[in-house]
């Protein structure tokens, strides 16, 4: 969920509302009031919603999202004690705010879910242009936004493969099942170096590896380990092999949930090819064995692999 998405979603709830009239957002100068003069538009309808923005923080990978969320009335001037007229009004604001908060939590479903946490609640009584009477609530909303490695807007690397699996498949397991992830579709290979789980080649160069797969795990017999994280399997001739491990990644399971759960595994990986020379082959795998026996897991369809080359 970005920020935009939640400013528009209490915008939206604001509107929903029976008894709310009126939404803004922006600093306090942007205020509207119902004796201010200029067009219809920028005057108010009360009751009114201002949400005045705050300081955001990142907090690995939690984005903090802090407003004053601002709810008012008029201070009307009625017959009887002048205090009862504008608390009565603080405590239906405060009300106010909660079915706010009420509707924000409970009514959407999001994923990733939306907490709420560490909200205070402050009673005013001010005189703007209108006499007002209300409650400001600070509100701070985490919502789980874990930066992203293998996305980004930067283009260093220039394409040379890109593939995809559109079967799915069993992986994994002891007894010389096959341990290797297969994407069978070639949607770009202008060198043709892709050969089902192996990319071959002799241009050197830097190169980067960004898979992103969804995958569910099978029910581990006893003493069965889960498949740890991938790796990429690197062949050169005359050398022995070596394994490499991701530079990045995130979403592969630890622990056994259901064989419904599904995980989405994203993760970059780097290698170099330093001079022309013996061949280099990449195969995808998730080889590195627990001790002992392991698990297996479906690699389902529609998983992608992109490689790249800085050259």
């Amino acid at each position: 969920m970005t920020y935009k998405e939640i400013i528009n979603r209490f915008r939206t709830i604001v509107g929903e509302h029976r008894m709310l009239k009126d939404f803004g957002y922006g600093q306090l100068s942007d205020l509207k009031t119902q004796s201010q003069l200029g067009p219809e538009e920028q005057s108010v309808d009360y009751p009114y919603v201002f949400l005045l923005p705050g300081s955001n923080t990142r907090d690995n990978s939690v984005m903090n999202y802090s407003f004053n969320m601002i709810v008012m009335d008029m201070a009307r001037g009625e017959e009887g004690d002048e205090y009862d007229n504008y608390i009565s009004i603080q405590s239906q604001c405060q009300l106010y705010i909660d079915d706010m908060l009420a509707r924000l939590y409970y009514y959407y479903r999001d994923q990733p879910e939306v907490t709420l946490t560490g909200i205070t609640y402050t009673p005013f009584k001010e005189k703007y242009q209108d006499e007002l009477a209300g409650m400001t609530a600070t509100i701070t909303i985490q919502v789980p936004t874990p930066l992203d490695a293998c996305v980004y807007p930067f283009e260093s690397f220039k394409p040379v493969v890109s593939v995809l699996n559109t079967v799915d498949r069993t992986i994994g397991g002891e007894g010389g099942d096959d341990k290797a992830f297969t994407y069978n579709v070639s949607v770009f290979d202008p060198e043709f170096a892709w050969n089902i789980n192996k990319y071959t080649s002799t241009i050197p160069g830097q190169y980067e590896f960004v898979v992103d797969q969804i995958i569910t795990l099978n029910q581990p017999a006893v003493g069965e380990a889960l498949p740890p994280q991938p790796v990429i399997s690197q062949l050169i001739q005359g050398q022995p092999g070596i394994q490499i491990e991701a530079i990045s990644a995130e979403g592969w399971p630890t622990q056994f949930e259901s064989t419904t759960k599904q995980y989405r595994y994203r993760a970059t990986y780097k290698a170099v090819i330093p001079a022309p020379g013996p061949t280099y082959v990449w195969e995808f795998i998730y080889v590195k064995n627990p001790v002992g026996e392991e698990s297996t897991l479906q690699q389902l369809s529609g998983g992608t692999l992109k490689i790249g080359r800085e050259e």
